[in-house]
């Protein structure tokens, strides 16, 4: 079965005359199937180029029509314009077109007065909805793909808030990213008004209200970490200058991944001045959910009924998990409440020993375990990170409790202003984070963080290398030969005088010495 295509500009009087006769034929044959596409004038050189570089076709003129195979697919075969699409119908069909110029024209006026209708009544449509825009970056990861489904149905923007949502990836990534469009759209969820694949990232970044970077630069076999921090640095400061022209004075950036996350999200701040540097965040989250999984294994307890539990430091590098304010839910021991109560976690698990070393072991081995046993990196539990995270910053973190993240510091437990550190924080005001500032630290505590504070300053020493203290000063003194010989002379007849003193004073003595024997 075919299916004939008619488009044109709504003002010609042409493709008034081609829409007519293709109406006539679907009138009257019982197999015959049509379909009509109507450009605005101004857009439909665009659309034309665009259709024929496509299809491989060479046509100049509205209207253009084409034959396309419905049961076999594939590319069309061109028919031509108006009077090409006349001899195919009488051709085949018998079928002519009576129409004369005057009825031509005065249909083109309608069908162009009908678009600007249809425009104008579309246009109304969209204003009545203001989705926020967000950006994912590296759409094409496994974690992006399960992160969609949650900021679709609402669960990380509000059940009320409508997204447009933008991703982002290589050239290369195009063809898979516009299959993971098509997956989106058919979630048909509503709130998702939108979903637009690119790989420019001034159009990804354009008018963005969030934004996560789930960019991943792995370190090569051969690659040492200071290229590496290098490397880094100026991937993720590329996309700070773009957000900075392109995206909301507000936007909030999330950054995620493996790499330098600290040190990444330092550099985000410094080459983003119109964004307010408490805009940019690392997520520590990850590090925390596995924390919490390892102590819930241990008490035998739902891994969400661990609370309070604070990464401290650099999140993919040197960072200390603090166990001694973590709090449980739902432990099965001899003293029981609500749903409310809990119980200290140190006390619960009673083994400093194991805290103290095993316990650090398991959390640092869980997610290569899980890579390991899954025979690729862990996607679910990042992307449960990722959106629990933004429906906290969004939306407002459960009252009472504290989660970790890697903000920039303003002097918070003698961490020097400006770096980027993990800190407990709650975020009960929606929108915006508070680090907790009142907890008393053990010099225990005190010896850990200043491990991680040192492990994030190498980093940065990377980037920025001190100065080189100047060498020290001597004094050198340059001597004329000619001065060295007269200064010569003077010490040797410095040294003959002095001699011949010391024997007049020798003489006199024994002079002295013989009158006394006397």
């Amino acid at each position: 079965m075919a299916k004939i295509v008619i488009a044109g500009k709504s003002e010609c009087p042409y493709y008034a005359r081609a829409e007519l006769l293709g109406d006539k034929l679907a009138r009257n044959l019982p197999n015959f199937q049509l379909h009509k596409i109507v450009q605005q004038p101004d857009d439909w050189e665009n659309w034309l180029k665009n259709t024929c570089n496509e299809r491989g076709w060479q046509h100049m003129k509205s209207p253009i029509v084409w034959r396309e195979l419905v049961d076999r697919g594939g590319k069309g075969v061109l028919i031509g314009g108006a009077n090409e699409f006349q001899e195919y119908a009488f051709g085949y069909y018998g079928i002519q077109s009576d129409q004369v110029s005057n009825d031509m024209n005065l249909i083109s006026k309608e069908n162009r007065q009908y678009k600007i209708d249809i425009v104008k009544e579309e246009a109304e449509f969209k204003a009545r909805s203001s989705p926020i825009h967000v950006c994912i970056t590296c759409a094409t990861s496994p974690v992006c793909y399960a992160i969609i489904n949650s900021i679709g149905q609402g669960d990380v923007f509000g059940k009320h808030t409508e997204i447009a949502l933008h991703l982002l990836d290589t050239n290369d990534k195009l063809e898979e990213l516009e299959g993971l469009k098509m997956e989106a759209e058919d979630l048909a969820h509503g709130l998702l008004r939108e979903v637009s694949v690119t790989s420019n990232t001034k159009d990804a970044f354009k008018n963005c209200s969030a934004i996560v970077l789930l960019d991943d630069l792995i370190q090569n076999p051969e690659e040492d970490k200071s290229a590496w921090i290098k490397r880094n640095s100026s991937h993720f400061s590329a996309y700070a200058k773009v957000i900075n022209d392109a995206a909301l004075k507000n936007v909030k950036v999330l950054l995620t991944g493996n790499g330098p996350v600290n040190m990444n999200t330092y550099m985000m701040i410094q080459n983003a001045p119109n964004v307010p540097r408490q805009n940019f965040v690392g997520l520590s989250r990850r590090i925390e959910n596995n924390a919490k999984a390892v102590v819930a294994e241990r008490l035998k307890v739902n891994t969400s009924g661990v609370v309070d539990l604070i990464v401290w430091g650099n999140v993919n590098g040197e960072h200390y998990v603090d166990l001694t304010r973590s709090r449980v839910h739902g432990y099965d021991g001899a003293i029981w409440g609500p749903p409310s109560f809990s119980l200290p976690a140190p006390e619960m698990v009673w083994d400093k020993p194991w805290m103290e070393k095993d316990y650090i072991e398991l959390v640092k081995t869980r997610h290569e375990k899980m890579t390991e046993n899954l025979k690729h990196t862990p996607s679910m539990s990042a992307g449960g990170a990722i959106t629990s995270m933004l429906e906290h910053w969004w939306m407002g973190s459960p009252a009472g409790q504290m989660f970790s993240l890697a903000v920039c510091s303003e002097g918070w437990y003698n961490i020097p202003d400006g770096m980027v550190f993990s800190f407990p924080v709650t975020m009960v005001s929606k929108g915006y984070w508070n680090v907790v500032q009142d907890i008393d630290l053990s010099e225990e505590m005190k010896t850990a963080i200043s491990a991680t504070l040192q492990d994030i300053q190498s980093e940065k020493d990377v980037l920025f290398p001190p100065p080189t203290p100047p060498p020290t000063e001597s004094k050198v003194t340059i001597i004329d030969p000619k001065d060295e010989e007269e200064q010569q002379e003077k010490s040797e007849k410095t040294e003959s005088s002095e001699g011949e003193k010391q024997d007049d004073s020798e003489g006199s003595t024994n002079v002295k010495s013989k009158r006394r024997e006397n």
